[in-house]
């Protein structure tokens, strides 16, 4: 099954969604898992009700290294394995494969194939009720947190997953030394992720730590 992240809505602003636009909230509470390796998080917001409360960015511009590697070195710490570090090339590498996905309208959301170990994140945009689109913002932190959201499906004893795990073992891998991030917008305003290890993590038949 094909986790999904979503910015949740409150209660009471839910039922006064669907009591003037049904067909609104069942877009609201509905997500598409486009693959295992992406999550979805689309949210539609009424203008008049959300036009204040700070939920999209201008836009998506580069990645805080700082933020990012800080992420991934508190799942890090949990685990008991060393601190990554930031890779410059790694970081250019991930903008190769983002601006990629992006400019084929990011609805083939495959992995690159390359030597690094690679985890992605699909972040849909902000749709307003009159049809318009913003950048949803997204901080590295939400975007690290949603991979190791993952670790609920990993079973250490059996090193297995019930579901989907691979996006926090490769972020708690022990081996790999060094990570590089980038974000690409899509033609619908969406966002793709893209983080870049060395040495690749997930190797078969070895545990993460």
């Amino acid at each position: 099954m094909c986790p999904l992240f979503y910015r949740s809505l409150s209660l009471s602003r839910m039922i006064f969604i669907k009591r003037l636009f049904p067909a609104l909230a069942a877009v609201l509470v509905s997500s598409v898992c486009v693959n295992a390796e992406t999550q979805p998080d689309e949210i539609v917001l009424l203008a008049a009700e959300y036009e204040d409360i700070g939920v999209y960015a201008d836009e998506a511009g580069s990645v805080d290294s700082t933020a990012m590697v800080a992420a991934h070195n508190r799942w890090r710490s949990e685990a008991g394995v060393p601190d990554l570090k930031w890779s410059e090339t790694l970081a250019q590498s991930a903008q190769l494969w983002a601006d990629n996905l992006a400019a084929n309208g990011c609805r083939c959301l495959g992995h690159s194939k390359g030597s690094y170990g690679e985890n992605i994140y699909k972040v849909s945009s902000v749709v307003w009720s009159d049809g318009r689109r913003d950048i949803q913002s997204k901080t590295p932190q939400q975007i690290t947190d949603g991979w190791a959201s993952e670790i609920k499906d990993y079973q250490y004893e059996t090193n297995s997953c019930s579901g989907v795990c691979g996006h926090y073992t490769q972020i708690v891998w022990r081996d790999s030394k060094a990570v590089g991030c980038a974000v690409s917008v899509c033609p619908d305003m969406g966002q793709i992720w893209v983080c870049h290890y060395s040495p690749a993590g997930n190797v078969k038949g070895k545990r993460p730590y």
